[in-house]
């Protein structure tokens, strides 16, 4: 569909909210904000950049909450100027902001973690680095910050010393390790730059210290910087060194090695993928420090345990793979069972010197055929074995239909053009290890109201702020207070740009927030970069 079509779209709903005005001659005032908010965000997203801009001067005279009636007579002449600028159903090419046919978008390369509880600061540098091309994730605590650390796995860490929640050099301290085994640039930005506080920045293990208020002028081509010498050591090196497995492009290497050589010697291979259960809670439970001795721990048994033609490989988080040549999956299977047992029946010790268990579930399959769909052959088993309880192992079955991943995507939002713009954007994603299912929501009450939510399955809600009925901060609430969050991703969409809206959004549980207009093509990257840590 055209920029041309959705300008009818919305010119033709906005008179229908027209006619129902004039019919009743008066309007709360809360309506003719919720109104301007809508057109403000669906005009801008669909090219009418004058439209949204006309819309944003008039939402300045109106309160969102008060219910007080307005004379539609009084309400005239801004409708006619509305209409104004459907006048010839322009559409700047600069501006468009949707693409009919693009083929599996891919999240940037560039992904940056921002930890700063100054939401002003935090917004302003997210809003200047996506500019230039690099994603942002903010995380206004400690807390959500370590939580991202280790499951978005940025490309570099940007963090605020004055944290609401822990010290900043506290934080760094706890991450740098992790950090510098993956040359991972690590950035302490503080409005205090005493000389004693940039020296053990650098004492305590951050590559970079920078001072408060940030030179975007400057912190631009910075980013860039560090963000391209990281890359360029990430593809030189083929180790993780937290488990001493091979790294995600090391596998990548082989797995086209394997394949070739299997076309060519006609011997299959099998490979197989592993899933730490429940490992997010050992993290919680007993900190990243001891959850990297989990994952260590597990490495040094596969690599101790696996015969000398295998190869290990820490596939990304959690999760590892086995690469096993001249092996059909059924003989691979026995020395998996071995591994598992073993592994389950290892112990480990927290703080307090109380023991715990960890278990893993294993997907195989083996390579016969040129096949394409290796890798989510055994994913596919790895989330049977998962679904069927976890700690066990399972072989891909050609004739299961049943095996694959689900991500549903939900959007919740009282204008259908946003819906329609958004789903349609999602229809073109295609992922080779789950599948896409869409579901739209009218209001709040709607969605809360409905049976949406499956154990086991995973979820990426897209939500707007303001909604008649219920309140998109109310629809959070509910959210984030009757499920668990492992399995649930939420983005505010939203046409506010307050710095109390925003940081209300992200304390109240939201992972991250999309400011209305956007590119749809944004949210879709936006969201692959977000589930990451459901399907890596």
């Amino acid at each position: 569909m055209t920029q041309k079509n959705y300008s009818a779209l919305l010119l033709e709903r906005m008179e229908q909210d027209f006619s129902k005005w004039n019919k009743q001659k008066e309007v709360q005032e809360q309506e003719v904000y919720r109104f301007l908010h809508t057109m403000k965000g669906t005009a801008g997203t669909i090219g009418l950049k004058e439209l949204a801009d006309f819309c944003e001067i008039q939402l300045s005279f109106y309160t969102e909450n008060k219910v007080n009636l307005i004379a539609i007579d009084s309400l005239q002449n801004f409708m006619e100027k509305a209409r104004t600028f459907f006048a010839d159903n322009k559409c700047n090419a600069d501006q468009e902001m949707l693409v009919d046919n693009i083929k599996d978008p891919l999240p940037s390369e560039s992904f940056v973690l921002v930890i700063d509880s100054d939401v002003e600061t935090a917004a302003h540098l997210k809003e200047t680095l996506i500019k230039n091309g690099i994603q942002v994730v903010i995380a206004l605590t400690g807390k959500k910050g370590l939580e991202f650390f280790y499951t978005l796995q940025p490309h570099m860490v940007i963090v605020d010393l004055n944290l609401s929640d822990i010290d900043g050099f506290e934080l760094v301290a706890r991450i740098h390790e992790t950090a510098r085994s993956k040359c991972l640039p690590l950035a302490i930005v503080s409005s205090d730059n005493r000389i004693e506080n940039q020296i053990r920045a650098m004492e305590i293990g951050a590559t970079d210290f920078l001072s408060k208020p940030l030179n975007m002028s400057y912190v631009v081509p910075y980013v860039l910087n560090r963000l391209q010498n990281q890359k360029m050591f990430s593809q030189e090196t083929l180790y993780d060194d937290l488990t001493g497995a091979g790294n995600r492009k090391y596998f990548s290497d082989v797995l086209t090695q394997m394949k070739n050589s299997s076309v060519n010697s006609k011997k299959n291979f099998t490979l197989v993928l592993f899933d730490l259960d429940y490992f997010k809670k050992v993290n919680d439970t007993y900190g990243h420090t001891i959850g990297d001795e989990v994952l260590r721990n597990f490495s040094q048994l596969v690599l101790k345990m696996k015969r000398d033609s295998d190869i290990f490989f820490r596939y990304g988080g959690e999760e590892f793979a086995l690469i096993l040549p001249n092996t059909k999956a059924q003989t691979a299977k026995p020395l998996i069972e071995e591994i598992r047992l073993a592994f389950a029946n290892t112990a480990f010790t927290d703080h307090s010197f109380t023991s715990f268990y960890v278990s893993f579930s294993a997907g195989i399959s083996d390579y016969q055929h040129q096949q394409e769909h290796l890798v989510s052959n055994a994913d596919q088993a790895l989330y049977k074995a998962k679904k069927n309880g976890r700690n066990q192992t399972m072989l891909y079955k050609t004739d299961a239909k049943d095996l694959r991943r689900h991500l549903t995507i939900i959007i919740i939002d009282d204008d259908s053009l946003v819906r329609k713009l958004v789903s349609k954007q999602f229809s073109t994603w295609h992922p080779d290890d789950f599948d896409i299912y869409i579901e739209e929501y009218t209001d709040g009450v709607t969605f809360t109201k409905s049976q949406w939510y499956k154990e086991d399955e995973n979820y990426m809600i897209l939500l707007d702020g303001v909604m008649p009925k219920m309140d998109g901060l109310e629809v959070l609430h509910h959210i984030r207070s009757q499920y668990p969050h492992e399995n649930i991703i939420i983005s505010m969409l939203t046409s506010r740009t307050n710095e109390s809206d925003i940081v209300l959004a992200l304390k109240s549980g939201a992972d991250d927030y999309i400011v209305k207009p956007f590119y749809a093509q944004e949210v879709v990257a936006r969201v692959q970069r977000l589930t990451m840590r459901m399907f890596n």
